[in-house]
């Protein structure tokens, strides 16, 4: 794990709507009017390469989108709730607070709609009838959804470094990026990865060096299978190889070998190779006989330097042509980026606690938070959409009896309701 930080997310409730009735010069009994209430904010979650780390969220642990605004006479509607963006780095998993994912944001632009605003209330004017001229009630508007949420960064680079210990890849990656002052080192284990960016023109690609690979790294030997669980989420990997080593090609075959034993695709993956430390004398040959051979299984090679940068800038293009053409393919499969919604339970469950009928399920306890009972009206109106809904039905199959004390959300009610 790179980065992780647990939010707190608030949405806006919805505006309530108005009991209203025309008021105009000569119209003695005008009729209802009331505007609805506006929907409340929502918090979305999206997925943005422009962010790398998580860390700027821990200075704001807590999101809260505005309210709707009340509605108003002369059917005026209410003001909807500005939504609230939490904006992520592409990698981010999502976890509720009991544990469970709810989303991998792993494609640039995917959202997570973490909390959704309550909808606003409707005005007396909704209520008018050809029999029900003059109504005297209206809606409340709809709590917002407050959810606690845990957000890991699981480390996604475009490149990813992968050699033998000591074989140059900090080196590589300081030279490549320039040691920008946003690059930087993210601890996750005793040991310390690095992410860094390498720019070319206007375009960038974030680049990850991962700790040296040794012998038995895909059982986790070295925490090496911690590691490796990394890179999978790379498009490319760069092996670098230190030319000057007894045998460069052997050292290319373990990695290789490591990479394939622990799976998950990574043995598959595109790869160059860089051969290091170009730059000491007496290793010519070496560098020839090794280049020829991985040209030969077609395996594109980079002599460098990671010491003097020489050979770097070659490098770095070769790197970008192969990413653009893994971003052109990745959106080329990518027909529209999802909106992933977290779906409340459906259902409707009757259950008798301490002589009490409760109610659960969304509908009914919508119903019962936007109606109310303070008013026979409201009552009346209540009973009739839970009739609908199949909730009296239930309650009289779970044993209510006429006196039962019957609960939905936060209204206390009677039977027969």
């Amino acid at each position: 794990m790179l980065d992780e930080v647990t939010l707190t997310l608030i949405a806006g409730n919805g505006g309530n709507g108005v009991v209203s009735f025309r008021r105009e010069r000569y119209v003695p009994k005008g009729g209802p009017d009331g505007g609805d209430g506006g929907r409340g904010g929502s918090v979305i979650i999206v997925a943005d390469r422009s962010v790398l780390v998580l860390d700027d969220l821990r200075r704001k642990k807590t999101f809260r989108a505005q309210d709707g605004g009340a509605g108003g006479p002369a059917k005026r509607h209410g003001k909807n709730g500005k939504d609230v963006v939490v904006k992520v780095p592409v990698g981010t998993i999502i976890w509720d607070s009991n544990g469970e994912q709810l989303v991998d944001l792993d494609v640039d632009g995917k959202k997570l709609l973490a909390a959704a605003g309550g909808g606003g209330g409707k005005g007396s004017a909704r209520f008018a009838t050809s029999v029900r001229k003059a109504p005297r009630i209206a809606e409340r508007g709809l709590p917002g959804e407050a959810r606690k949420l845990r957000l890991e960064l699981s480390l996604l680079a475009e490149v990813g470094l992968v050699g033998l210990p000591n074989a140059g890849k900090s080196s590589l990656l300081t030279v490549i990026s320039e040691a920008r002052p946003k690059i930087g080192a993210y601890p996750f284990t005793t040991l310390e990865p690095s992410l860094g960016i390498a720019e070319l023109g206007y375009d960038t690609i974030i680049i990850a060096d991962i700790p040296g690979l040794i012998e038995g790294a895909h059982t986790g030997v070295g925490l090496g299978a911690q590691f490796l669980r990394h890179i999978r989420r790379t498009n490319i990997l760069l092996h670098v190889v230190d030319i000057t080593a007894g045998d460069p090609l052997s050292d290319i075959t373990a990695v290789r070998g490591e990479l394939e034993e622990f799976g998950e695709g990574l043995y598959e993956k595109t790869w160059f190779a860089a051969l290091n430390k170009i730059d000491i004398d007496g290793y010519g040959e070496q560098l020839e006989s090794v280049e020829r051979e991985l040209r030969a299984r077609g395996v594109k090679t980079f002599g460098i330097s990671a010491l003097t940068g020489e050979g770097t800038k070659e490098l770095l293009k070769g790197l970008f042509e192969a990413v653009r053409v893994e971003r052109a393919a990745a959106e080329s499969e990518v027909d529209e980026v999802p909106v992933v919604t977290i779906q409340p339970e459906a259902a409707v469950r009757v259950v008798k606690r301490r002589g009490t009928y409760v109610v659960k399920g969304r509908k009914p306890e919508d119903a019962a938070l936007r109606m109310g009972s303070e008013s026979e009206e409201a009552r009346a109106e209540l009973a009739r959409r839970l009739k609908r809904m199949g909730v009296l039905t239930a309650l009289r199959r779970a044993g209510v009896e006429d006196g039962d004390r019957v609960r939905i959300a936060k209204e206390d009610l009677r039977w027969p309701l």
